[in-house]
């Protein structure tokens, strides 16, 4: 009786595990469903292999980005973008021009995702609007190249009936280097949404130069703070020196302090050697902000009749932010002694951002004074400069960072690896090498 019921058992669990495999769908079924008549099938055949990292998924999927049930559209769109493969760009530029704004919006995401190389969260207009503010100049992988159909595509959203797809447009080619689109961006600065103006200043000054830096002008004088600011921001990375006068008059205006602050930012950021005067008179102000952009504004003009001066500052000032300002200041004008202070402060949560962006800036030429710090015996200060010279992007860096990677270090050993497969490719790609 005992053997029966065992048996019985074993009759009753291969039947359960049949009856499950005959129910879940083979990858070749789903395939199968995609031409279904039915609406829903295809639906969740779409969402089903979205989920199966199959990139041979691609193709079928790619069949229905017109397919009459926008359901199914949408699904679509976020399978391609799940699967993460560069063959749905044909696919998704269709989808760019879909008569659904949720259709559009979702393909115009995932072209960021794909090409930035990033893990979205949230809504796309709100993910493109805070990855954009996370860098001054596009985020393009050095080895990634976009065809020339995403960027007319994305470009032609820029007369989308919906505000939040024209702005989320505009910020998408700023991030993807979109510099062949300049012209319509220019032409994206008159549009009635303050958003979509605000977004394509931005986006001008991630690709553009200081001569288009110059369309940028006359929204210093838009009746929306967001687009002045933005604005602001993008004149100064652009260096647009023709922006001076109008800057002057706005300092001049009864500003609130952080909208003065905003217009002194974008001064001392133009290196205008017109300004000097400005800045020298600004250096002892009470307001410690204003006084370190003043300093930082000297510097960019190399006015070095203040080397005495700032160095005695350097001595006395107890606040360390200003300190970092004149290191910075006595570096950019000749006394690479200070790249110490500047260097040690990296790891700080409280300035390292700012020292990052101050080594940055004085860039490739401060290169043999920061190899030194390679070897210095805080491992947090060897990691953070090989993210600096990663960013900084000079190949000759490799043979000084591949020490590194045998760092006792976890933290420095995984930096100095992320820093040097970095550099590998900006050198590939500088010899002709294979791009993606």
């Amino acid at each position: 009786m005992r053997l029966r019921t065992t048996g019985l058992f074993v009759w009753l669990a291969a039947s359960v595990a049949l009856g499950a495999s005959a129910a879940r769908p083979t990858f070749e079924d789903l395939v199968a469903n995609l031409k279904s008549p039915n609406a829903k099938t295809r639906q969740e055949a779409a969402a089903e292999l979205g989920k199966s990292g199959r990139t041979d998924a691609v193709a079928p999927l790619a069949a229905l980005v017109r397919d009459p049930e926008w359901r199914v559209r949408v699904e679509v769109v976020k399978a391609l973008t799940d699967l993460r493969d560069r063959g749905a760009v044909p696919a998704l530029v269709v989808s760019l021009g879909d008569g659904d704004a949720r259709i559009r919006e979702a393909a115009l995401g995932a072209l960021v995702d794909l090409h930035a190389e990033v893990e979205r969260a949230g809504t796309v207009p709100r993910f493109l609007r805070t990855f954009a503010d996370e860098h001054e100049r596009h985020s393009l992988p050095v080895t990634v190249r976009v065809d020339p159909t995403v960027y007319a595509g994305i470009q032609a959203m820029l007369g989308d009936a919906e505000i939040p797809l024209r702005e989320s447009a505009a910020y998408a080619l700023g991030i993807l280097d979109g510099r062949s689109t300049l012209p319509a961006l220019a032409t994206a600065l008159q549009d009635v949404a303050p958003e979509v103006r605000g977004a394509a200043a931005t986006a001008i000054g991630k690709v553009g130069t200081a001569n288009e830096g110059r369309a940028l002008i006359p929204l210093l004088s838009d009746p929306a703070s967001d687009v002045r600011s933005r604005t602001l921001r993008a004149i100064g990375v652009l260096q647009v020196r023709d922006a001076a006068p109008v800057l002057r008059q706005m300092l001049e205006q009864k500003l609130s302090r952080e909208a003065s602050l905003r217009v002194l930012e974008s001064l001392s950021r133009l290196a205008d050697p017109a300004q000097a005067e400005l800045f020298r008179s600004l250096a002892q102000d009470p307001d410690l902000e204003r006084r370190k952009l003043a300093v930082e504004g000297l510097a960019r003009v190399a006015d070095g009749t203040m080397i005495a001066a700032f160095k005695k500052d350097f001595q006395r000032e107890s606040s360390e932010t200003l300190r970092l300002a004149l290191a910075f200041a006595l570096v950019r004008l000749g006394d690479r002694a200070f790249v110490d202070s500047i260097v040690l402060a990296l790891p700080s949560r409280a300035t390292g951002d700012r020292c990052r962006a101050y080594l940055l800036e004085l860039g490739r030429d401060l290169l043999n004074d920061l190899y030194p710090y390679l070897n210095d015996p805080e491992p947090e200060v060897r990691a953070a400069l090989s993210d600096v010279l990663a960013l900084i992007g000079d190949p000759d860096a490799i043979a000084r960072l591949t020490p590194l990677i045998s760092d006792p270090s976890p933290k420095v050993a995984d930096r100095a690896n992320r820093a040097v497969e970095r550099l590998r490719s900006i050198q590939s790609v500088a010899q002709g090498g294979p791009t993606r």
